[in-house]
């Protein structure tokens, strides 16, 4: 008898729209930076997204802060991390954050270039599409089912760059992978609030606007509409989840507002025009690799013979901690490949390391070292035709530095 839990499925045949060398799936900065990498070695690369824009966490949470370029002193990262400052500046879209090269970019700007320097390289893009589950042959992964208005589709490769922020391809074919819960952020911007009348109510009358702020803050989990909310303990994995979360971000968020609109002089015309179309998400699910990447070996400086990308940040938690002059710390190629599966190579917050290191990890500029990284990598392999383990880590080495990759 038929389980009424699950439903079986007829047999299909999928229509492969495309054969390529390398697919990307994933267009934040981890994938831009791998489809780049790729492209321009040589192989035939594709990148699909979700969304109708490119960016990830920059363009749709507006999380512009392009942070770890230095280590606080000097500057450190270069490859992409430094051609897409260069991109961004004649159109005024960056703005300097210290003096290590830390900056701000302009998200709209972000979007159109992103998409302009991909489509430079060769890249073919998928905007519209979510890349579902590895198309599996043996223990390999020859390529990835998408879905999309045009249906369900394969698209074949010779070697897939998982840079879907949460591992979804690499778990799917059966990779190990660490989840642990963790923050997500809805982003929103607030106008019309008068400060000057704010400020004078509050100064003739300090304790009725003490307890109005309170319920205020009360009816948002804590803080004003006009500041992001945060909600901690997210299964970035679970759809269910993550409803539940925006949905009681939304909705405490307009609740609290239309209570000040009604009690707090000066916010009288206060309104939410916008709430980011994308959640900003710390960690989610991670890739256990050949090497599982540490905080020790962060805070140590550690450094490896297959380092492929040398980076000075060190963000434990909520700040960034500029205290360590001269660090330097590697990620290995190792940490980009899954034990056993071929065919795959992992990039940005998912790559494989432990929790407290997957906070530096998460970061724009770790994630965009990676992805020239895993690209460059990926290309090497399906232009050599062998499994991304089996690319020689010095060669790899030697194709990034050509690239100006900082590698000490």
């Amino acid at each position: 008898m038929p389980s009424p839990n699950v439903v079986h499925e007829p047999a299909r045949e999928t229509p492969v729209i495309a054969e390529v060398d390398v697919l990307v799936a994933g267009g934040g900065p981890a994938g831009i930076a791998a489809a780049l990498a790729a492209a321009r070695v040589g192989a035939r690369t594709m990148l699909v997204e979700r969304y109708g824009y490119l960016g990830g966490m920059i363009t749709g949470a507006y999380v512009i802060a392009i942070l770890g370029v230095g280590d606080g002193h000097v500057p450190v990262a270069r490859g992409i991390t430094a051609e897409l400052r260069r991109r961004l500046e004649p159109f005024g879209a960056v703005k300097p954050r210290n003096d290590s090269g830390d900056y701000d970019v302009d998200p709209e700007v972000f979007k159109w270039q992103a998409q302009e320097l991909l489509e430079e390289a060769g890249v073919r893009l998928r905007m519209h599409t979510l890349a579902c589950a590895p198309l599996m042959e043996g223990g390999r992964v020859a390529g990835v089912l998408v879905e999309s208005k045009s249906g369900r589709e394969a698209i074949r490769a010779k070697v897939v760059v998982d840079a879907s922020a949460d591992a979804d391809l690499a778990f799917r074919a059966g990779c190990p992978c660490d989840d642990q819960t963790h923050e997500v952020t809805l982003a929103l911007l607030v106008e019309g609030v008068d400060d000057e009348a704010v400020k004078d109510f509050q100064r003739r009358h300090p304790e009725e606007y003490d307890e109005i702020m309170a319920e205020a803050k009360r009816r948002n989990g804590g803080g004003l509409p006009r500041r992001n909310r945060l909600i901690k303990g997210i299964d970035c994995a679970d759809a269910e989840q993550l409803t539940r979360a925006e949905n009681e971000m939304r909705r405490d968020a307009f609740r609290s507002l239309m209570y000040l609109r009604q009690n707090m002089p000066g916010w009288e015309g206060a309104r939410i025009p916008v709430t980011f179309p994308q959640f900003g998400v710390r960690l989610g699910r991670r890739l256990r690799g050949l090497y599982v990447l540490t905080d020790e070996d962060i805070r140590g400086g550690r450094l490896f013979e297959d380092g492929v990308a040398r980076l000075g940040l060190y963000f434990p938690d909520w700040g960034p901690t500029y205290k360590l002059p001269g660090l330097r710390w590697d990620v290995p190629y190792r940490a980009l490949v899954p034990e056993s599966v071929d065919g795959l190579v992992v990039v940005g917050r998912c790559v494989s390391c432990d929790y407290f290191a997957g906070n530096t990890l998460r970061l724009i500029v770790p994630c965009l070292a990676t992805g020239q990284a895993g690209g460059t990598a990926a290309g090497l392999a399906a232009l050599a035709g062998v499994a991304p383990r089996g690319v020689d880590a010095a060669q790899l080495r030697a194709a990034l530095l050509a690239q100006d990759v900082y590698l000490g």
